[in-house]
């Protein structure tokens, strides 16, 4: 009799727990089914398209920040084109460390004119600060 009531106890306990496991997993679930349809509900109305800068209308000339020219000049450093920011040369594979960078104005917008190969692939671009 003894074993008999060790044994539904141990039954009884194990029970408690799958069910309050089985309760605590729907909690879960539902606590994320509500994250989801909130989020949902938030990015319902929004584009999905990329900008990749700020434009007002198709016939406004597109601005470069100078954190933008700088991250350009990456492209120079692996040698793929030359880029000629206020005047200041820096010819394909430039070392970039070696610059002075302190004419960049980080903050500052600059128009960017583009020189193409015959083929049509670009292989200078001239930055030059807005005022």
């Amino acid at each position: 009799m003894r074993e008999q009531t060790i044994r539904a106890i141990e039954l009884a306990a194990g029970l408690g727990l799958f069910l309050s496991a089985c309760l605590y997993a729907m909690t879960i679930l539902s606590v994320l089914d509500s994250g989801l349809t909130a989020a949902a509900a938030m990015t319902e109305e929004q584009n999905a398209g990329v900008s990749t800068f700020p434009a007002v209308s198709e016939s406004m000339e597109p601005y470069f920040t100078g954190s933008e020219v700088l991250f350009t000049l990456r492209e120079v450093q692996s040698g793929q084109l030359e880029a000629v920011i206020d005047g200041l040369r820096f010819a394909p594979g430039t070392e970039l460390e070696s610059m002075d960078l302190s004419v960049i104005d980080s903050d500052g917008r600059y128009a960017a004119d583009y020189h193409r190969e015959s083929d049509g692939a670009v292989d200078l671009i001239r930055f030059v600060k807005v005022r």
